[in-house]
């Protein structure tokens, strides 16, 4: 699945960024990055790779900037700067691992590295989700 998401262009390491709530509609409904970027005619996976790829300034610019835009959920411009802060704080950033070649050259080689931010959560969420998928099957489901 994650192969086939790739070849879309849906790289899954964007997920916690695109899934975060950036607030609610008039409606009342929990409007996320994604369905914000989608309202706005953006596509989400290629707006999150350039966001990700720019330094941090750069990047709170830009996004505040498409939340200004966004007028489905109503936000004060001092908000702005700090939803976009919190927003960004899910996004993965670009590193650069150095890795030695076999002849002895050293290389810098950019890779995506997670954000920190809930990395326990993901842990304690598969270890339930394991757990009831064995509670499951000792149930005869």
């Amino acid at each position: 699945m994650a192969e086939a998401r790739l070849q879309l262009g849906q790289d899954p390491v964007f997920e916690s960024f695109l899934g975060a709530a950036v607030g609610e509609d008039a409606r009342g409904t929990n409007v996320t990055v994604r369905s914000m970027f989608a309202r706005l005619g953006v596509d989400p996976w290629s707006e999150a790779s350039e966001l990700a790829a720019l330094p941090e300034g750069p990047a709170r610019k830009r996004l505040e900037a498409l939340l200004e835009r966004f007028i489905d959920v109503p936000t004060g411009k001092p908000d702005q700067s700090s939803i976009a802060m919190n927003l960004l704080s899910f996004l993965p950033r670009k590193v650069k691992i150095k890795v030695a070649a076999p002849d002895g050259t050293i290389t810098e080689s950019p890779s995506w590295s997670l954000p920190t931010i809930g990395g326990s959560f993901y842990w304690i969420m598969g270890i339930a989700l394991i757990l009831a998928w064995i509670a499951m099957l000792g149930q005869g489901g």
